[in-house]
Parts: structure tokens; sequence; C-alpha cells
């Protein structure tokens, strides 16, 4: 599994889970919207999810593959919760999930609150660890 295919996957979990809207192929989000996106977060809508892949492990003699992911979180303007709203949906869908989309378990490991932006939206990071299905392991 690449960092793209690993990154959408994670992307599509949020969505499936009604964390938020995943269309990486448009059209643009509505003002309403939860948009999540691959990497950076856009201005726009206010309430937005971006994920990136940050570190990539491999281990060659086991086949262990390892991602770790950082799911930022913006919430709505003079909201001082919204960040942590979305983040807390986030970790319902995410945290403990396995054998899921090339997945085999996500754990979250850290968060850090970021304060708010110039628009008064507040933002979060959390962390999580991905372990990856192994083709080449037998049962």
């Amino acid at each position: 599994m690449d960092t793209t295919e690993v990154t959408m996957a994670v992307c599509a979990l949020l969505d499936v889970a009604n964390v938020g809207e995943w269309r990486p192929a448009g059209p643009a989000y509505t003002a309403g919207e939860v948009g999540i996106f691959y990497g950076p977060i856009l201005a726009a809508p206010d309430r937005a999810i971006g994920v990136t892949c940050y570190i990539q492990t491999d281990d060659i003699e086991t086949g262990r593959a390892d991602r770790y992911m950082q799911v930022r979180f913006r919430g709505a303007k003079s909201a001082p919760n919204g960040a942590d709203i979305l983040a807390d949906a986030a970790f319902t869908a995410l945290h403990g999930a396995y054998q899921v989309s090339g997945i085999s378990r996500i754990a979250r490991t850290s968060t850090a609150p970021l304060g708010a932006d110039d628009n008064g939206r507040q933002e979060r990071v959390d962390n999580y660890q991905l372990i990856l299905d192994n083709p080449e392991a037998t049962s």
C-alpha cells in the first residue's frame, strides 16, 4: 500500500463514519459541510480535516509496515470546542479500527491543540499509527 492509497483510505474511513465529506474529485465543499482534504486544509469550508502521512517504516526482516498520519482539525468560527468535536468523532472512527482497507490496526498516539487561526477557528492535530496488512504473511 503506497502513501497515496493509505492516506485516501483514512480519508474514506472518516467519510464512511460521517465525520466529514471526502470528495477528492470535487465538487467544492459547501459552507455547512466538514471538508476532508488529502494534505493541507484549504481556506473553505470553515470546518475541515486534513490527513497527511509523515513517517513510514518498513521492516525488511518481518515485513511489518507502519505509517504515521497527522490528522488536522479546524472547527467553526468562534467555537472554542469546534476542533475537539471533530477530533473526538475521528477518534471514535479510527482508534482501535482493525482489518479495514488494507490496514491491520489504527491507534492514536498523541494530540496537540494549535489555537485559533486568524479567522477565530480553533485547530488541533491528532497523530495516528497505522500498521498495514502484510500481504506476504501466512496464517
